[in-house]
């Protein structure tokens, strides 16, 4: 797994504002375009509004040729209501002939992303993970390992979700974040404002397994063994028991006790958290997911001034490991 940390050049991010109702807060018309984005699912949309943002922002993708620009999207349950409804229609209705031909192809989760790439012209390739929750992290490992193979310049990561169907109006995960990554040297060649630096690894446990005593500890110290500064720690996790013995290794790996939020149903919430983390005050910081399905995650965020090596301190970070 690649420890290399990646400049984010452009952060986007559309959700719906506290109290809104389910149907109200985004209007494709308004925020897409009045034609060609109405049988998009939700999901799609909002990603793809999330993505014209992350550009705005300065993430420019045509500062190289199409051929070298990539995507890594994350989603869960973002076409949940989508498959129920194509799963009536076939089970109860006329069968599968009786599909839209403009809804149909989105069966595969794959095709998240198909109208993002098509607009944007993402050609180098195009990846859709949809691991439980730590989906949105493991795109931005996944996008980091693309980049450090040569096999893209740009790449845009993505992480989307609609809520879940036969849920109350206003609940569960609605919206998208979507940030854009390259080499830190090129977008100081070009001129970018550096929203921050990420790098992320991500880690797997069966559930009916003991948590190996290095593996975490292992995990944090890679991320962390070029640092000369404190780190700030937070966690988002399910409360499962898998969930808690990592953010306990982490903490201890750390030297710190970390801020603990919940996950949504979704992969969204630690995309939602990493982008706060890019936009907001400088500093170190590391996010950690983790569900019970055995499933981890960890991002390493580095906002402001660059906290590697630039100084012959000890590293902090090794004197802290203990295990």
């Amino acid at each position: 797994m690649s420890g290399n940390a990646w400049a984010v050049t452009g952060v986007g991010g559309v959700a719906p504002e506290a109290g809104a109702e389910d149907g109200d807060w985004f209007d494709h018309r308004v925020r897409l375009g009045p034609r060609g984005y109405k049988y998009l699912p939700a999901a799609a949309q909002y990603l793809l509004a999330a993505a014209r943002d992350a550009l705005a922002d300065g993430g420019r993708t045509d500062a190289v040729p199409a051929d070298r620009r990539g995507t890594v999207l994350a989603l869960n349950g973002g076409f949940a209501e989508l498959f129920d409804t194509m799963d009536r229609q076939i089970a109860l209705g006329s069968g599968a002939a009786g599909l839209s031909p403009a809804t149909a192809p989105f069966f595969a989760v794959s095709l998240l992303g198909s109208r993002l790439a098509v607009e944007l012209s993402l050609k180098a390739f195009a990846l859709t993970l949809a691991t439980p929750k730590v989906a949105a992290l493991e795109a931005v490992e996944a996008g980091g390992r693309a980049l450090a193979a040569g096999r893209c310049d740009t790449l845009l990561v993505g992480a989307a979700e609609h809520r879940l169907p036969k849920t109350p109006a206003g609940d569960g995960e609605q919206g998208a974040v979507a940030l854009v990554l390259e080499p830190q040297v090129a977008a100081e060649a070009r001129g970018a404002r550096i929203r921050g630096t990420v790098a992320a690894r991500s880690l797997f446990v069966p559930p009916v397994r003991e948590l190996p005593p290095g593996l975490v500890p292992g995990a944090v110290r890679r991320l962390l063994s070029d640092l000369d500064t404190a780190v700030e720690v937070h966690h988002v996790t399910d409360g499962s028991p898998f969930a808690s013995a990592v953010t306990a290794a982490v903490d201890r790996a750390a030297g710190v006790t970390g801020r603990v939020a919940p996950a949504g149903a979704g992969c969204l919430a630690a995309a939602q958290a990493l982008a706060r983390m890019l936009t907001g005050p400088s500093g170190t910081r590391l996010l950690t997911t983790a569900t019970r399905e055995g499933h981890a995650a960890l991002a390493l965020v580095r906002t402001g001034p660059d906290p590697y090596r630039n100084s012959e301190k000890p590293h902090t970070s090794q004197k802290r490991e203990t295990h």
